[in-house]
């Protein structure tokens, strides 16, 4: 644990040094614990080359390349009972100038044997964007001190999905990208794959407990609208996911969100009326909830011109 802290606060000698006083140490190192204790099984593990250059740590590679001109990321040895619903099963990804290639193959979740088609390898020629979708920003006691509350504390990033060098400037301005999620869009699909960057390990997807027959078609634009809007809304983790949740799945009922995540209807319908409240959700009949495409392009497009 204390070689993860090590690699963080060396970041914030690149940008940060003024609020990382022993105040942010002590919020850095809660927040550490916290995700250790609470992190979802990993997939894979992560290998990266940046810039021709080999890394096992993202953020070694994060501290000592100042420019990212391409990367490529290895996932290696696959967990095969993991939880892979949601997430592509792939054997690398490449990018620059966010083109790139992912290498990827099928699989089965429904099938008793899940990876029978596992040796046939597909190269998808991909567009690929990321945002920071858990991260950590230091704030010294004496800015703290600043507030009355701490909810009165301004958000202090805003993540926007962006070119993966986009996420490098943003990380070596002052930013610790804790998770990241990339996203990969293929001509007819979009694939995601959770980083996490303090075990340098895939995590499963939120969502990865949803059978995938819940699914409905979704086009390449759409995710990308979705994943715009996503990145950048501050939302409760539990509203955040029954949004992708409704995105994910066309119409649910408030009894489909309230036995998939496992809350009361109660909690099911006040995290309903939040994001009907943002314009993010429609309600059908009074019964049915659906994402609204038209208020995810208004954002989407309002997010790409800022």
């Amino acid at each position: 644990m204390d070689g993860i802290i090590k690699r963080c606060e060396r970041l914030f000698e690149l940008n940060s040094q003024d609020e990382y006083d022993d105040y942010a140490q002590k919020q850095l190192r809660k927040v550490i614990y916290a995700r250790n204790e609470n992190h979802r099984n990993r997939l894979t593990s992560l290998e990266y080359f940046i810039n021709g250059k080999e890394y096992t740590s993202l953020l070694d590679a994060l501290y000592h390349e100042e420019y990212l001109n391409k990367i490529k990321i290895k996932f290696l040895k696959p967990v095969l009972d993991g939880d892979w619903n949601f997430s592509k099963p792939t054997r690398e990804v490449m990018e620059k100038a966010g083109r790139g290639l992912a290498r990827t193959f099928d699989f089965d979740p429904d099938s008793l044997n899940r990876w029978a088609a596992a040796n046939r390898v597909k190269d998808d020629k991909v567009m690929i964007r990321a945002y920071i979708s858990d991260f950590f920003v230091p704030i010294s006691i004496k800015t703290k001190s600043q507030y009355h509350h701490a909810q009165d504390i301004p958000r202090m990033y805003e993540p926007q999905l962006k070119k993966f060098r986009g996420i490098w400037t943003d990380a070596r301005k002052g930013v610790l990208p804790l998770e990241i999620r990339l996203c990969a869009y293929t001509p007819t699909d979009r694939y995601t794959y959770v980083i996490d960057t303090l075990k340098d390990v895939q995590r499963p997807h939120s969502l990865h407990k949803v059978p995938f027959h819940y699914c409905i078609d979704r086009k390449p634009i759409e995710y990308m609208m979705f994943d715009t809007v996503i990145a950048n809304i501050e939302l409760p983790p539990l509203s955040k996911s029954m949004f992708e949740f409704i995105f994910e799945c066309g119409e649910v009922t408030v009894s489909d969100l309230a036995h998939k995540f496992e809350v009361s209807n109660q909690i099911a319908k006040n995290n309903l009326s939040a994001l009907q409240s943002k314009g993010l959700v429609n309600v059908r009949k009074e019964l049915y909830y659906d994402v609204s495409l038209v208020e995810l392009k208004k954002r989407a497009d309002k997010l790409c011109q800022s």
